[in-house]
């Protein structure tokens, strides 16, 4: 077995990649892996445990590209994988590392600010979509493919929703439309298209609300409210309690009952690595709205796909689609017409293919032999 380093978010954080390095970390260190994590994010000053894994601080610029270096020479790892973006970190330090970027692709076709990190380091690719995988297929890399993985004993459907709706002050006759997405990026999870869709929507029907698990007011994000006053929805709109999402304070139980308290959640958003609440809804029997485009196509074939127009990310160099908000507004109508006739178990049973024990058996487990047998050959 392999000494792996793992450089993401913390797997304290209650992020998509933060969850991903804890189910992963995890799950590698069952297959016999002696794991450690470098921490881009939510440890500073310090090294630490985490479920008997060591946590090591991240320092330094480009993502923590200087600590990544500096873990690296003393753990000296068979394999580095990292989680995130690569086109922030410092390729001159990566070409020196056993690395494998397990990297979102969201752009269509990859993006040149990923290309040029990637060339420049030299390092493997593994997809975390098929869509990402044809990408870095038509760009001229061999990736292996490993999904993101949920815990489908945790994100689950449950039989007492009457009652935690009530709980929660909603009449059985309400409609409620979620949104789940981090609100640190004033463009890509399309908060200001969805909420405007609602908007018209919610004319037409009284009885509709959308309640936001996002920051408010959070840095690089939308004010959502002063986008929610601007188009009239104030009263129509409920939001996470913004302590407990800040500190961090949400458990995924609490997510859970969340997604089944919702009628559809709207994840249309400009374009997607993967899309984590796409599928935890789902397990938990919610159907759900989205982009068709990146991802969000292959994640959501039972649900309701919004066409939409393409959008030059300046940024990655590369394209994201924004969802149309007449395309928006049609699937909230229709997602309402069928709210009787949603099928939880047919959803649950579409999540269960990225359930984290079947991906770890044909995917993770085959996807790190066959980048410690590349790593080998170097």
């Amino acid at each position: 077995m392999a000494r792996i380093l793992w450089h993401s978010c913390s797997p304290w954080a209650p992020s998509g990649y933060g969850t991903q390095t804890a189910i992963w970390t995890t799950k590698l260190k069952e297959m016999g892996h002696e794991v450690s994590i470098s921490s881009y994010w939510g440890i500073q000053g310090g090294a630490t445990q985490w479920n008997g894994i060591p946590v090591y601080p991240g320092f330094g610029n480009a993502y923590c590209s200087t600590s990544l270096g500096q873990h690296a020479l003393m753990v000296k790892p068979d394999l580095i994988i990292t989680l995130g973006d690569v086109w922030v970190m410092d390729p001159n330090i990566l070409r020196e590392l056993p690395i494998a970027h397990w990297l979102p692709s969201d752009c269509r076709p990859m993006s040149l600010a990923d290309r040029m990190v990637v060339d420049a380091s030299g390092a493997q690719l593994i997809a975390m979509s098929q869509f990402g995988q044809r990408n870095f297929r038509q760009a001229g890399y061999d990736s292996v493919y490993v999904p993101h993985a949920i815990d489908t004993t945790v994100f689950r459907w449950l039989p007492d929703r009457d009652k935690l709706r009530e709980s929660c002050g909603i009449d059985d006759d309400q409609f409620v439309i979620g949104i789940n997405g981090a609100n640190n990026d004033a463009i890509r999870k399309a908060l200001p298209e969805q909420m405007l869709a609602f908007a018209k929507f919610a004319r037409n029907h009284p009885d509709a609300i959308m309640t936001l698990h996002s920051g408010v007011h959070q840095d690089g994000g939308q004010d959502l409210e002063a986008l929610a006053e601007n188009i009239g929805i104030l009263d129509k709109v409920r939001v996470v309690d913004q302590y407990r999402y800040t500190a961090g304070q949400i458990s995924q139980q609490d997510l859970n009952e969340w997604y089944n308290v919702i009628d559809v959640l709207s994840a249309a958003s400009y374009g997607e690595g993967f899309g984590l609440p796409i599928m935890e809804a789902q397990a938990a029997g919610c159907p759900v709205i989205t982009t068709r485009c990146s991802s969000m196509e292959e994640l959501n074939p039972l649900g309701i796909q919004v066409d939409g127009e393409p959008f030059w990310n300046g940024v990655h160099k590369g394209w994201w689609t924004r969802p149309a908000v007449p395309g928006l507004v049609q699937a909230y109508e229709d997602a309402y017409a069928a709210r009787a006739d949603v099928k939880p178990g047919k959803l649950r049973q579409f999540a269960r293919e990225y359930d984290v024990d079947k991906v770890a058996v044909e995917h993770m487990g085959p996807a790190v032999e066959e980048l410690l047998s590349r790593m080998s050959r170097r």
